[in-house]
């Protein structure tokens, strides 16, 4: 293994470690609705409209088991579900939604974290059968799931807003080479 291959594994997972710490302490700090932004879901959302990888879901599952050590619901359940989103949101955008428009990059946020939330809320309700619970899942909880999937999705098109500004997917220079090659 190069150094270079090992520098950017060690790098790779120091940077997880400072999101989990960012978003587990964005959680603490702040109080509704700034805290339901979901951090996590946030950057790896990000991540994958510039670039679809699937090495940022490798990363984004030892992310989010980490996380799941400080949640209280059953281990392995909002894990579940926030890699089963994510790997649906990367499936829409290289087959559906190839545009990287600012409303469909809005959409794929809100849509994203609202089949994270079903997911969930359904592995919650199988768990409480399992577990012979009667569980009922109040409906100021499903407007916090909904406010939080707001309130990412609208991050979310903020910070692709911004780093478009920065970021040039559109080279002139390797219009001028391809056209070069034909």
């Amino acid at each position: 293994m190069h150094f270079n291959n090992i520098i950017k594994k060690i790098s790779a997972f120091c940077l997880a470690n400072l999101l989990i710490l960012l978003h587990l302490s964005w959680r603490m700090i702040f109080h509704q609705p700034i805290n339901l932004l979901n951090i996590v879901m946030t950057v790896f959302l990000w991540l994958i409209v510039f670039n679809p990888r699937q090495q940022y879901i490798l990363i984004a599952t030892y992310t989010l088991l980490v996380c799941e050590l400080f949640y209280t619901s059953p281990f392995g359940l909002e894990s579940f579900s926030q890699i089963s989103a994510l790997l649906l949101a990367n499936w829409l955008l290289l087959n559906v939604f190839t545009n990287r428009s600012l409303i469909i990059i809005f959409f794929t946020g809100l849509i994203t974290m609202i089949i994270y939330r079903i997911l969930f809320i359904l592995l919650i309700y199988c768990n409480s059968l399992i577990q012979k619970n009667s569980s009922v899942i109040p409906l100021a909880l499903i407007k916090i799931f909904l406010n939080e999937a707001l309130i990412t999705a609208i991050t979310l098109s903020l910070f692709y807003l911004i780093s478009s500004l920065f970021i040039k997917r559109l080279r002139p220079e390797y219009i001028l080479e391809t056209s070069r090659i034909i």
